[in-house]
């Protein structure tokens, strides 16, 4: 999921961080350069958990301009690695 906030600064985008990391259906979260200010991953049983995620998250930060989802049908390659 790509997230991009209506107001950048420091105060809203650690208060976005927290949210995100309370958030037991995000799994990753990453804060991006582009045209998206964070990428999400999350972990939903189905679609209702995905639209309840939506309501209570994101539909209830003002700072949330918009956001675009996509699904996966199918793991084509899953190399996890880590340059940190």
């Amino acid at each position: 999921m790509l997230v991009e906030l209506d107001r950048i600064s420091l105060e809203l985008v650690e208060r976005f961080k927290r949210l995100m990391q309370a958030a037991a259906e995000v799994t990753e979260c990453y804060l991006t350069t582009g045209s998206a200010d964070f990428v999400l991953v999350l972990a939903v049983d189905d679609i209702e958990a995905f639209k309840a995620f939506v309501k209570t998250t994101l539909n209830t930060d003002s700072n949330v301009r918009k956001f675009r989802s996509m699904m996966a049908l199918d793991g084509i390659k899953i190399e996890p690695r880590s340059t940190l």
